[in-house]
């Protein structure tokens, strides 16, 4: 992953299941990724389960708890933070690992099925860095196995280029697509995208950017200045106030399978 994002770490643990208004920890927020994950399930019949950055375990929690003791599929949580790997319910097995080093030994043994799911990671790794990410994935799963992932993007490349400027300007390294872009590179990396639905786009406020990310008070207000001048009253993802401005990032939840 690419850069200055190791502000976000304080927020790890018991306290990142309450950021954003609850955002990451909202059932009926999660609903639109547990139901494409269901659907998959029921397609492929999986053996394990892995949520790759999943962080305190929330999702799979849902996803255990709507397929039920029937299936019974093992649960693996994956991500790179053992702050967020311990607070995940018992009856989820965790693996400490970035995901770009993920191997499938680590999750399904041999003759095992596996089916992943991915919540807004993949922006993580920046322009130059989604198509080897992907690549990465698509060698985990065999041809037929399911890859259901829940990221933002953009439908507008003009509010897609709106919040990228954002992101570049408080040098996160972060790097949003359009939807249509990341079909694209799903696609050309061997992920085939069988359904794509829309999820809750999530509104950040300026001062929840400046705690995240560490940005000076004065700098994010200059840089909500210069959004301004740059998209005066014309965005949807951008919208200034009095004391600051609200940046609203969209998510779409698309269900791939390997080929």
């Amino acid at each position: 992953m690419t850069g200055n994002t190791d502000n976000e770490k304080k927020l790890y643990g018991e306290t990142w299941n309450t950021v954003y208004g609850g955002y990451f920890a909202d059932p009926d927020v999660a609903r639109p990724l547990v139901g494409a994950v269901l659907g998959a399930v029921d397609e492929s019949d999986p053996s394990v389960i892995a949520d790759l950055g999943g962080g305190t375990g929330f999702v799979l929690r849902e996803i255990g708890r709507a397929v039920g003791p029937a299936r019974n599929p093992r649960l693996v949580c994956v991500d790179s933070a053992s702050e967020q790997l311990g607070d995940c319910p018992g009856q989820i097995l965790t693996v400490e690992c970035p995901l770009e080093r993920v191997e499938r030994a680590m999750l399904a043994g041999r003759g095992e099925s596996l089916l992943m799911c991915i919540r807004s990671v993949l922006h993580y790794f920046g322009e130059a860095g989604l198509g080897t990410v992907l690549a990465g994935l698509r060698a985990v799963v065999s041809p037929g196995e399911y890859l259901v992932h829940q990221s933002i993007c953009f439908e507008d490349p003009e509010e897609q280029a709106t919040a990228n400027l954002l992101y570049e300007k408080m040098f996160t390294g972060k790097w949003y697509p359009t939807v249509g872009g990341l079909i694209e590179e799903l696609e050309a990396s061997g992920l085939r995208v069988v359904e794509t639905r829309r999820a809750a786009s999530l509104p950040l406020e300026s001062e929840e950017l400046v705690e995240r990310y560490g940005v000076e008070r004065d700098r994010m207000e200059e840089i909500g200045r210069e959004l301004e001048r740059q998209r005066p009253g014309s965005s949807r993802v951008f919208v200034p106030r009095e004391d600051g401005f609200t940046v609203l990032l969209d998510y779409s939840v698309m269900t791939c399978v390997a080929v």
